[in-house]
């Protein structure tokens, strides 16, 4: 009898075992997902919410709106949000410590410095001694830094104002700063309301050889470390969306805009600021170092800039063998 006792308990033992594994390969976990309010920032996490790879891979995903990515990381941080996708600048915050890179979304060609023509300033040089508004810990202050140095300037050499990115455009057009340093849709915001009063004195592009301005979709080690399915589900929905945008951008655009009550027109003009990632992308990046290049490169924009003290291996905060095994499962 307590035989028969030891062997009906340890079936049911097995049989719990077993429950639990699927429950938590089944079960439909809850996520919240930060995103800023433009194509870039938005446009992959809203395809896959549209499109149901979310709900393919048993997430419930609540959107949550940002302005900039250090935002987000201080909410991620305080366990208000679970993964996010963040811009160039806020890439220091994963290089000493406090968040991990999953995977990179896309290479910028939208950061631009702009000046009101009234100011008279030509180039990166006039802005000596002028006020200059950015967002300091985003793209803007990362472009700024890298264009004052190629004029020989540093931000001691021009009065350095830190402005809410949702604040910077007002800035050039109230005449509250000689220039701005900022990204789209904000530079369109400049150019649409001031059309013949500024003056684009330089863009990222300008900067191709030296800088790499990658965006990314994060989250933190202890939630990776905890959450193993829940990562591994929300990067695949992520890749799924980031080649349905490759090949159907012009709908991308409408979809984001729904989903961020931005304007589809204004949006759409966003649609060549940046190379845009597909699985494909990555798995041959993946291949051939490239994502290895472009954060060490990032990672020395930052280094000279003075945004960070020291180098950092890329492997301790670029989750890169975690994205190939998920890359291979696509």
């Amino acid at each position: 009898m307590k035989k028969i006792i030891y062997i009906l308990i340890t079936i049911a033992i097995l049989s719990c075992s077993n429950n639990t594994k699927n429950d938590n390969e089944d079960n439909i976990i809850k996520i919240n997902v930060g995103y800023l309010a433009d194509f870039a920032g938005a446009s992959a996490i809203a395809i896959a919410k549209e499109k149901g790879f979310f709900e393919d891979e048993n997430l419930d995903a609540q959107l949550i709106k940002f302005y900039s990515g250090p935002s987000e990381i201080l909410s991620m941080i305080g366990n208000e949000i679970e993964f996010a996708y963040i811009g160039n600048g806020a890439h220091s915050h994963a290089i000493n410590g406090y968040v991990q890179v999953l995977f990179p979304n896309g290479i910028s060609k939208a950061e631009q410095i702009i000046s009101g023509k009234w100011t008279n300033i030509r180039t990166i040089s006039d802005l000596k001694g002028k006020t200059v508004a950015t967002h300091l810990g985003t793209s803007g202050e990362t472009m700024l830094n890298i264009a004052l140095k190629s004029a020989g300037l540093t931000k001691e050499d021009i009065n350095l104002l830190n402005v809410n990115v949702t604040n910077l455009a007002n800035m050039i057009i109230n005449k509250k700063a000689d220039a701005v340093s900022t990204w789209s849709p904000y530079t369109k915001e400049i150019t649409d309301s001031i059309p013949d009063q500024y003056t684009v004195i330089s863009s990222i592009t300008n900067y191709s050889n030296e800088a790499v301005f990658i965006s990314s979709f994060i989250s933190t080690s202890k939630y990776i470390k905890n959450n193993s399915y829940a990562v591994e589900r929300f990067s695949r929905a992520i890749l799924r969306a980031m080649d349905y945008r490759k090949y159907n951008l012009n709908e991308a655009v409408k979809i984001t805009a729904e989903i961020t009550e931005q304007d589809e027109n204004m949006m759409k003009r966003e649609i060549d600021t940046a190379v845009w990632f597909s699985s494909a992308d990555l798995k041959n990046s993946c291949k051939y170092k490239n994502i290895e290049k472009w954060y060490n490169t990032q990672q020395k924009t930052f280094l000279d800039s003075g945004i960070i003290k020291e180098n950092v291996p890329i492997t301790n905060y670029v989750e890169l063998d975690r994205l190939k095994n998920i890359l291979s499962t696509l």
